[in-house]
């Protein structure tokens, strides 16, 4: 995948006067339809679209070297500089990943409240625990890759709150990591030999239950939910055992007793009845680690809308 034609500029201006695939706090995410392979990442901090036009269209197109070979984490190729503050990138051109968000309240969804909310919720949760065993192998397989690669799951600036990044996909029966960060470098906190940054089982936990972080409170005590989540976290544990990654190692430093207390306030805040604590974190405790892939030299400075991070 060294050399990827691009989508043309005028495709990608034509994508942006369409309804946007998703939209976050940082980016509205377009799917370039007359190119489907690609989407476009367009910062809230865009100008409009003339003026972005002119931009686009006058200022050179930055590529970004693909380093994860095959694999679709929705990367970064290349993207446009803001003329008034080159640091950001306005714009970028990323793959098309296929899925929908394992969110439920991203723009446009229900509100916490609702009724419609806890039904979205609850499919998407029986949906997660239909995949075959299989599915979660191929989510450990890309945790495990992105390590060696140096980049890891984007928490979104706090703990536990992934579930944003996680795409489920019915048509290919398993599920897809987007919106990925490098390793962070001489980060307060952040020990540079670090290994895992967030690719951890403590993360991924709560990155696969819909709801968890946003309908906390609206959701916590409904009974299906509790018996969903409780079904979620065992196919969590079972698969950090199958493919040998445990907890040490990553951004939260610390021996595994210092992680299974960190599983501790995490199953009690996911109301995970406490009959299943005890043996829970007596399995999570025991994985075994065992790297995949060797760790690749090639580090980059990776450009996202948010901004450039190292």
């Amino acid at each position: 995948m060294n050399n990827i034609d691009l989508p043309s500029t005028e495709e990608i201006l034509f994508a942006m006067s369409e309804q946007p695939l998703g939209e976050g706090c940082e980016a509205k995410v377009y799917k370039i339809h007359t190119n489907p392979k690609f989407t476009t990442r367009v910062s809230l901090e865009c100008p409009p679209l003339g003026e972005l036009a002119k931009i686009i269209k006058e200022t050179p197109i930055h590529k970004q070297k693909n380093i994860f070979d095959d694999r679709n984490f929705a990367q970064t190729l290349a993207y446009w500089k803001d003329p008034k503050n080159p640091a950001q990138p306005l714009l970028t051109v990323n793959f098309y990943c296929p899925g929908i968000s394992i969110e439920v309240h991203k723009s446009g969804r229900p509100k916490p409240d609702s009724e419609e909310a806890l039904i979205r919720t609850k499919v998407l949760s029986e949906s997660i625990l239909a995949l075959p065993d299989s599915s979660f192998d191929d989510l450990y397989d890309d945790l495990l890759f992105l390590s060696s690669r140096k980049h890891s799951i984007d928490v979104g600036g706090g703990l536990f709150n992934n579930t944003g990044n996680i795409l489920y996909s019915a048509v290919d029966n398993r599920m897809f990591i987007i919106d990925l960060q490098p390793f962070l470098q001489d980060h307060p906190g952040i020990p540079r030999n670090q290994k895992k940054g967030f690719n951890i089982p403590l993360y991924l936990a709560r990155g696969l239950l819909p709801g968890a972080y946003c309908y906390k409170d609206e959701h916590c005590k409904d009974p299906d939910l509790i018996e969903y989540r409780t079904a979620i976290i065992e196919k969590v544990i079972s698969g950090a055992k199958r493919n040998n990654l445990n907890d040490v190692g990553g951004y939260l430093k610390g021996s595994m007793d210092n992680m299974l207390n960190y599983w501790k306030v995490q199953l009690k805040l996911l109301n995970i009845p406490e009959k299943y604590h005890d043996n829970m974190l007596t399995r999570i405790g025991s994985v075994k680690d065992k790297n995949r892939y060797d760790s690749s030299t090639d580090f980059q400075t990776y450009i996202r809308v948010s901004g450039m991070e190292m």
